[in-house]
């Protein structure tokens, strides 16, 4: 009996070879490995019931109980299934007494592995020794037990004669057979396993080389120790022009590297494979076939696989774009867009160096600074489209008159500067050479301009600097170029000046005025005075309020040196409004006054301060805050005022007739004095200029103004006043002329309030 059960375990085997055979066989259509695996299952079974142990006729004994066991724990349902039908048919063939217990122990030891197989599946169980044995030994107890089923002495003869065995041999075969079965299970897993990442890796190795092939961005080379190429994708194609056929197996140094970089290319090969570091990544300039530059970034990639020669791999990517946008970017930082000369920052640059390298070499620098005359006229006429096609004409001018090692930039609008450096170290020299170089620039700029069709004709202003001192900075170069510049304006337009020394210090002490003019402001430096105003009586009718500045270390400064600088930077505006609110709270004063209130008081007004917005709103404040007598007070405007909107100034000096306010015309005759607007504007009194009243008595032509003047006054129904009378012979002049009223230093100087009024009260007293 042993011998046979030995026979049973040997078919066990059988079954573990059979399995997994099958299993590899239908690894890829794994439906149909698991109903061969059920046949293979259920075919052992057959064999193992046509050589049974036979107790008696029609009761047998066979390892059906571990084969369907097995087949429910490692194949599943379907294996389970295919292997139990075909074990019931075969029982059910084979007949006898024990048929129907056969029947039960092939139900009951499928669905035994099936539950193991669950419990396993939900991690409540494993498929180790122990485990397998305690499953054999419950499966075979329960198998006994249906045993008892069995007919007469049967049952009581198995118990007898065969249990004991049957339920060890079976239980240590379960355990046996479920070890075998889990390591080839484990096996084909692992083989299966390794199947999927192998796929992977090819399939994951083909992606790659796909999209290295095809990359459109990176070019991608490969070179072996040689320097010999060994891959060339498309991209490299492209980027440099061979195809993959004619690059393979050249050198890669000779296809890409320019001449001037060759050797270091092939000492970066030979460094990276003898050390196996690759060069880092950064910017090159290659060749491509045509023999035009490429700028690509470049990495690199050391492979090495086992057993075969390591390879580099090269991959660059065009840059030429960002090369390209960056050089634009940095052509718009140091060049002007519109005549593509150097801008401001770089002049700088350049004439930084240019006084550095001078200054060692002990050479003279030339700046010259060159302004466009009435430029602006033409931008206004014919719009800026015609300007940018004047400033271009003239820079293509410019860059045709100098040397190259000259520089020549546009700095702002229509201002351009020349440096010009290594000139002689002899003054007179670089002076006799420099000016030469101006003549010819203002004669090439005086050419005709073919602008659109049309022809124009310009002229330029040139100041000069020349530069022979190391402690002359850049801004103080192109300062003294600028003053130079601006000298040559002054003198006419279209000529050159050189800078000296007296005009540096005319701007400095023009920018220390305005500072302490601002100061003077802000800390109430300023009086009025007041000069007396007579009738031809000689009697006192009124005053003219004239600003004067009490500076703390130059004393009194004159109307002369600080009204044209508060004019130009519009410091002007603070000091008139100061001027009119004191003389008009002043005027307010004498009206409570019964000896001063029928005092006129004339206020002057900058044309600046006329040509406000709100001049007029603002004029209307100050006299309702004061208090002030508008029918006293006489507003002195210029004939310049006037010129540049005489009809805008007559609404203003209506607006401000109507409410009470005078208006007296200062300067009469000195600018272009037009009857035209004379009558028409709201005038109360017309002042004649101490220029002339001071020739009366020796020009015929100033005697000759005067009188007109006093006739026209009188002709208009407009009071006259004679302004700078001195002597009593001018005043018995202008007053046998007819002149009703005057004002100078005959009468009394410009003096503070105190005394003027006491002048006021001692001339009513005596009248």
């Amino acid at each position: 009996m042993f011998i046979e059960l030995v026979k049973g375990v040997s078919l066990l085997l059988a079954l573990c070879y059979l399995h997994g055979v099958n299993v590899r066989l239908w690894r890829t259509r794994p439906l149909m490995g698991q109903l061969f695996s059920g046949a293979i299952f259920g075919g052992i079974c057959v064999i193992g019931m046509l050589t049974p142990l036979v107790l008696e006729p029609g009761i047998i004994f066979d390892a059906r109980s571990v084969v369907l066991s097995m087949a429910g724990l490692f194949g599943g349902p379907l294996v389970a299934g295919v292997a139990a039908a075909m074990a019931a048919v075969a029982r059910l063939s084979l007949g006898g007494e024990g048929a129907l217990v056969g029947l039960l122990v092939i139900l009951w030891c499928s669905i035994a592995g099936l539950l193991y197989r669950r419990a396993r599946a939900r991690g409540w169980l494993d498929v180790d020794p122990v485990s397998l044995a305690c499953f054999g030994l419950l499966a075979h107890v329960a198998v006994l037990a249906l045993f008892q089923l069995l007919p007469g002495d049967a049952a009581r003869q198995f118990a007898h004669a065969v249990a004991q065995p049957y339920l060890l041999t079976f239980t240590v075969a379960t355990v046996v057979l479920g070890l075998l079965l889990r390591d080839m299970d484990d096996r084909l897993s692992t083989e299966r396993a390794l199947a999927e990442t192998a796929a992977r890796l090819r399939e994951s190795e083909l992606r790659f080389r796909s999209v290295l092939l095809n990359i459109p961005s990176v070019a991608v080379q490969g070179y072996g120790a040689d320097g010999a190429t060994t891959y060339w994708n498309r991209a490299a194609e492209r980027f440099y022009g061979y195809t993959a056929k004619e690059a393979m197996g050249r050198p890669l140094p000779e296809l890409i590297a320019p001449s001037s970089s060759g050797n270091w290319m092939r000492a970066d090969i030979d460094r990276m494979f003898a050390t196996g570091e690759v060069v880092a990544a950064g910017e090159a300039r290659l060749r491509r076939k045509d023999g035009s530059s490429v700028d690509v970034f470049s990495s690199h990639a050391l492979v090495a696989v086992p057993g075969q020669p390591p390879e580099v791999f090269r991959f660059d990517v065009d840059i030429s774009g960002r090369k390209a946008a960056e050089e634009e970017v940095r052509h718009l930082a140091f060049y002007d867009a519109l005549t593509q000369l150097p801008n401001r920052r770089l002049l700088v640059d350049r004439l930084q160096d240019a006084l550095d390298t001078d200054a060692r070499r002990g050479l003279i620098t030339a700046v010259f600074f060159l302004n466009l005359d009435n430029f602006k006229t033409l931008n206004d006429t014919r719009g800026h489209g015609m300007g940018d096609l004047l400033l271009r004409e003239v820079a293509l001018r410019l860059r045709g008159c100098m040397r190259d090692q000259d520089t020549v930039a546009r700095l702002s609008g229509d201002s351009f500067v020349v440096v010009a450096p290594g000139l002689s170290a002899v003054t007179s020299v670089a002076a006799a050479w420099t000016r030469a170089l101006g003549e010819s620039i203002l004669s090439r700029l005086r050419e005709p301009y073919d602008l659109a069709g049309h022809e124009y004709h310009f002229s330029a202003s040139i100041g000069v600097a020349l530069l022979d001192c190391t402690s002359v900075s850049v801004d103080e170069a192109l300062m003294q170029a600028d003053m130079a510049m601006y000298r040559a304006k002054d003198a006419g337009r279209n000529t050159l000046r050189f800078f000296d020394p007296d005009m540096q210090q005319a701007v400095t002490r023009r920018a220390v005025l305005e500072a302490e003019l601002r100061q003077g402001l802000r800390r109430g430096q300023f009086l009025l005075l007041y000069q007396p105003q007579v009738d031809s009586m000689g009697r006192v009718t009124g005053a003219e309020a004239l600003v004067r500045w009490r500076h703390p270390e130059h004393g009194v400064v004159p109307p002369s040196e600080f009204i044209p600088m508060a004019e130009e930077t519009g410091l002007i505006l603070p000091l008139g409004h100061w001027i009119m609110e004191t003389a008009m709270r002043q005027q307010a004063r004498w009206r409570k006054d019964p000896i001063l209130s029928r005092l006129d008081l004339s206020i002057n007004v900058s044309p600046r301060e006329f040509r406000q917005e709100d001049f007029v709103e603002k004029v209307l404040a100050l006299l309702r805050d004061s208090g002030a007598d508008p029918a006293r007070i006489k507003l002195e405007l210029t004939e310049s005022l006037l010129l540049h909107s005489v009809d805008s100034a007559i609404e203003i000096m209506c607006e401000l007739r109507a409410h009470g306010l005078g208006f007296s015309l200062d300067d009469f005759g000195t600018g272009y004095s037009s009857l035209n607007y004379l009558k028409r504007l709201p005038l109360s009194q017309i002042k004649i200029d101490q220029s002339f009243v001071s020739g009366v008595l020796r020009d015929p032509s100033d005697a000759a103004i005067a009188r007109s003047i006093i006739a026209l006054g009188d002709s208009l129904g407009l009071g006259v006043l004679a302004e700078g009378v001195e002597t009593e012979a001018h005043r018995q002049f202008l007053l046998g002329h007819g002149c009703p009223a005057f004002q100078g230093y005959l009468f009394g100087r410009p003096m503070e309030q105190e005394a003027y009024e006491q002048l006021a009260r001692a001339d009513r007293a005596a009248g």
